[in-house]
């Protein structure tokens, strides 16, 4: 740590020379004449002695002792499973500048290597380089705005509570070629576009090629455009998996299928709120084999009477999840496969449920309240009280279903014995729910909060 030392760990005043510089270049020569009165003051050792101590003092003299702090300290422990990886501190909101996010993800792309970057806490990186304002394109794709993270090795960003927007027309937030691990964390992707003219259309947020596992946690995906498919999401390499936990996909739109995500292999939802996305064809909210775990898939559409409003998908499997409302298709699924674990509740039986123990087919489409923060960083849609979705589902399969965080178990758990609620949020008692509109960005203060439950 930088500042004074403490009086009560301060040694004498060493004496005065009249000259700045002589008490310490002092005190190393005799710690010299000690070191080789020891050694018996033999010549080879009393030159090794000398070239160790020139370091020593060439180290006091030019290191600053903030540097020397921040390699002791660093940017605090890392991520589980990303132990080793080069680490990177985002310094600057400014795009293309020293220091900055853009920079950030060329040298990790350029390093081949696992690396974690940080973000600034709640700061807004505006991705600006290649573009003079909206609505001015870029010359290609590959040119500016979207984040080329390539074929480098895996990568980590921490968002910290910040928000990464696209100014760039026609282009996307971020874009992976290699088949490594991408991981993002606390961070809000907006403003993305995917034109099939300026390279492939989908993915208006995060494009990802490669083969690998993308795993996005306590981050919202919104406001995105892609003119084929996966407004926000697409994953288009082979046996590619998307693990969405604790995350909103919210109002993006594609062209074709999945509104809010398009993967080629699977995508693994728990406690995820997918709402309000709209797709051309099918699967207003995904479109991809899904499995869904306390998550709330409502109020997605098409723009058209084909497919389904909410999911498409070859494979459905779903446990205590909400699916419903929206407009455009006649049935909120079209499934080859669904298997539901129970505790379901849906607006009609495409989705599977109904044969689940515990299950509620044809159910109101009514039963959570707006997309809100309700005091948390990541907003919701918490159920109504009173609802159908309150405390369905029994503590022991509640229990079961819950993360473990160490020795804590999950919010959920915690309520679980009243028995736990359908879908991505657990409600908590004194939660104003607004059912309708309210002036302003956000609602009104509530005296509780909503709690995510993973």
């Amino acid at each position: 740590m930088n500042g004074p030392a403490s009086p009560g760990n301060a040694g004498p005043p060493p004496e005065s020379s009249g000259d700045a510089s002589q008490p310490s270049v002092g005190r190393v020569e005799s710690t010299k004449l000690m070191i080789d009165k020891a050694m018996g003051g033999d010549r080879h050792d009393r030159q090794l002695t000398t070239a160790l101590l020139a370091v020593m003092v060439a180290l006091l003299i030019f290191i600053p002792l903030g540097s020397i702090a921040l390699v002791l300290i660093g940017l605090g422990p890392y991520p589980d499973g990303w132990a080793g990886a080069e680490r990177i501190e985002v310094t600057t909101a400014a795009d293309g500048r020293p220091g900055s996010l853009r920079e950030a993800i060329e040298q990790a792309a350029a390093g081949g290597s696992d690396t974690v970057i940080e973000l600034k806490p709640n700061t807004t990186y505006r991705l600006t380089t290649g573009c003079t304002r909206r609505g001015v394109q870029p010359d290609d794709d590959a040119g500016g705005g979207v984040l080329e993270l390539g074929e480098a090795g895996g990568l980590y960003l921490k968002g910290n509570g910040a928000t990464v927007r696209q100014e760039c027309a026609g282009q996307r937030v971020l874009h992976a070629t290699g088949d490594d691990r991408l991981h993002l964390s606390e961070v809000t992707l907006s403003g993305g576009q995917a034109k099939s003219s300026l390279g492939h259309g989908s993915g208006g947020a995060l494009l990802s090629e490669g083969g690998g596992t993308v795993t996005i946690e306590d981050s919202m995906l919104t406001s995105n455009q892609a003119e084929d498919s996966g407004g926000a999401v697409a994953l288009t390499g082979p046996g590619s998996t998307l693990k969405l936990e604790r995350s909103v996909i919210s109002g993006n739109t594609a062209g074709a299928s999945g509104g809010g995500v398009w993967v080629i292999g699977n995508l693994d939802a728990i406690n995820a709120t997918i709402t309000d996305n709209l797709a051309g064809t099918n699967g207003g909210a995904v479109a991809t084999a899904i499995s869904l775990t306390f998550s709330t898939v409502v109020d997605n559409s098409t723009a058209t009477a084909r497919g389904a409003r909410q999911l498409g998908a070859g494979e459905l499997t779903s446990f205590a999840s909400y699916v419903a409302g929206g407009s455009g298709a006649p049935s909120s699924c079209s499934v080859e496969r669904a298997t539901s674990d129970g505790y379901n509740v849906g607006d009609d039986s495409s989705c599977g449920i109904g044969p689940g123990l515990g299950d509620v087919a044809n159910g109101p489409r009514n039963a959570v309240g707006l997309l809100d923060y309700y005091g948390r960083p990541i907003p919701a849609r918490a159920p109504v009280p009173g609802s159908v979705l309150v405390d369905r589902v029994p503590s022991r399969a509640c229990l079961a279903r819950t993360t473990v965080d160490g020795q804590r178990r999950s919010r959920r758990a915690a309520a679980a014995g009243a028995g736990c609620d359908v879908g991505a949020v657990e409600l908590t008692n004194g939660l104003d729910v607004p059912l309708t509109a309210v002036a302003g960005p956000v609602a009104t203060p509530v005296p509780a909060e909503a709690r995510y439950t993973g």
